[in-house]
């Protein structure tokens, strides 16, 4: 990228120092996490102090947070989702959703959080990164601790990032990515209007959690906190991804930094071409349905001119690798390492965020066979795009599963349509890593850099929309067709 080094280097020589940073990354999965990690790395290569708080274990292949870090861990997680879940609808997916922000309180009662909150209360944190999943909440850290925070976002930005920096939402032509049918015009600005209901009622939970634990006068307001935030990075790429909206200065597209800060090298055995399947961290196949290993195993079995790294935790791995040879089973595969190399001719995956952002990131095309949650609209805009296949995974058939995957194989369209966005993907003026240090020091440099915030979150839902404005010029219409309506039919009757 023309103009990179310069750009790097007035990054860097505009450095704060050895800032001391807290990281909260609690609540999540561990692809989600691997967002927040990779965040967490840039700032260590600047120099800056790191504590983390975590509800998961920090694996060995983080060996480079040893080095001027601190870490907390709490154990605790939510209760386990459903696998191959059925569509929910609307209703009750507000019901799950709101059910499980009851239980997210439970983990400011934890004893390790309580420990981590009162080990060094006076502790000078120059910034709060949260991990935002829903957890509004959590901005009492930010009060107890007195700092400003920015958040990291591990997907396109939904309806709570936009209201928390107040950036506007067009829903007529910017769909959502929980959004199954991807809405557009009247349905996108309905769509909208539920979301907006689920959103404030989601808040009310929050704002009762957050009372229950930061309450006044010690700790500001719960409206007072959502405030102070001033800076979101998005795992998204909106040029290479769609789709395009208007974004605050404080909105941030940081697409890639995983895949930028994975270091560990991968070498194949062979120089064959292959194929890696992955259904992410939440998957086992332990608990999976008989028939569906069995349909998939035989696809494979087909496929004896590619290799196939399949991530498996099964009680089967050794029949297979003997019945095929071909199939090389593991409980974990460097994903983003495996779709570097040159020979990566087709990713399979449930459609998790992260999965698709280090395909395009690459230039391999997908199919995708998806579990629950926004993995359904993930692949739905990602086979709109030409980039792959999608196929349901609950009942999905030998004879499917190989003849898509042949098509994917056989049919160059697909490659070519996913590397030409490959190529937007990478064009950029600063890639992720640089940009993200950037604008965090940049918080830090202005004490909370409250100047980037829009004037709109001052504002609530119904100034935002100008609804009372509406509301007066339409009626104002309204009425005065009425009257002209009125005067008509009192004109036609004095004719008579």
């Amino acid at each position: 990228m023309n103009g990179y080094p310069l750009a790097l280097l007035a990054c860097w020589t505009l450095g704060v120092g050895g800032s001391h940073i807290l990281g909260v990354f609690v609540g999540v999965h561990r692809s989600q996490l691997l967002v927040h990690l990779a965040v967490a790395r840039v700032l260590l290569q600047r120099g800056h102090q790191l504590t983390l708080v975590t509800t998961l274990p920090l694996e060995d292949e983080y060996d480079w947070l040893a080095a001027n870090i601190t870490h907390f861990l709490v154990p605790w997680e939510l209760p386990k989702e459903q696998q191959l879940l059925p569509e929910p609808n609307f209703v009750s997916r507000l019901q799950w959703t709101l059910a499980r922000l009851e239980l997210s309180g439970q983990l400011l009662e934890q004893p390790a959080w309580l420990q981590f909150m009162h080990a060094t209360p006076t502790t000078p944190y120059d910034l709060l990164l949260l991990g935002y999943h829903f957890n509004d909440h959590l901005l009492g850290v930010a009060a107890h601790f007195d700092g400003p925070v920015a958040i990291i976002s591990t997907q396109q930005p939904i309806g709570f990032v936009h209201s928390l920096l107040g950036n506007p939402e067009e829903r007529s032509y910017v769909t959502q990515p929980y959004d199954s049918q991807q809405r557009t015009g009247l349905a996108g600005c309905i769509f909208g209007l539920w979301e907006k209901l689920s959103e404030l009622l989601a808040r009310r939970v929050m704002q009762r959690i957050y009372s229950a634990h930061f309450p006044p006068p010690r700790y500001p307001s719960f409206e007072a906190m959502r405030r102070r935030v001033v800076l979101a990075l998005n795992n998204h790429h909106m040029i290479s991804e769609g789709p395009i909206g208007p974004l605050l200065p404080g909105m941030l597209d940081i697409g890639g930094i995983v895949v930028e800060q994975t270091t560990r090298a991968m070498h194949l055995e062979a120089d064959r071409p292959f194929i890696l399947f992955s259904l992410g961290t939440r998957f086992s196949w332990r608990t999976s349905p008989a028939h569906l290993e069995h349909s998939i195993v035989e696809a494979f079995g087909q496929l004896p001119d590619y290799d196939i790294y399949w991530t498996y935790d099964g009680a089967h791995a050794s029949e297979i690798c003997s019945a095929h040879p071909h199939i090389k089973l593991a409980r974990w595969w460097p994903q983003a390492q495996l779709l570097a190399q040159p020979h990566a001719r087709l990713f399979i995956t449930h459609g998790g965020k992260g999965s698709l952002s280090e395909a395009l990131y690459h230039g391999v095309p997908l199919l995708g066979l998806p579990l629950l949650g926004d993995q359904r609209p993930n692949l739905q805009k990602m086979q709109a795009k030409g980039w792959g296949l999608t196929l349901q995974l609950a009942n999905v058939t030998q004879a499917e599963l190989l003849g898509a995957i042949k098509r994917l194989l056989l049919e160059d369209s697909f490659r070519q349509s996913i590397r030409r966005k490959s190529q937007l993907y990478r064009d950029r003026p600063l890639n992720a890593s640089a940009l993200t240090a950037y604008w965090l020091e940049y918080v830090i440099r202005h004490k909370g850099a409250q100047h980037l915030a829009g004037n709109a979150r001052h504002l609530n839902f119904w100034q935002r929309q100008l609804l009372d404005v509406r509301i007066v010029v339409y009626g104002s219409l309204g009425l005065l067709v009425a009257a002209a309506l009125w005067l008509n039919r009192r004109l036609d009757r004095a004719i008579e």
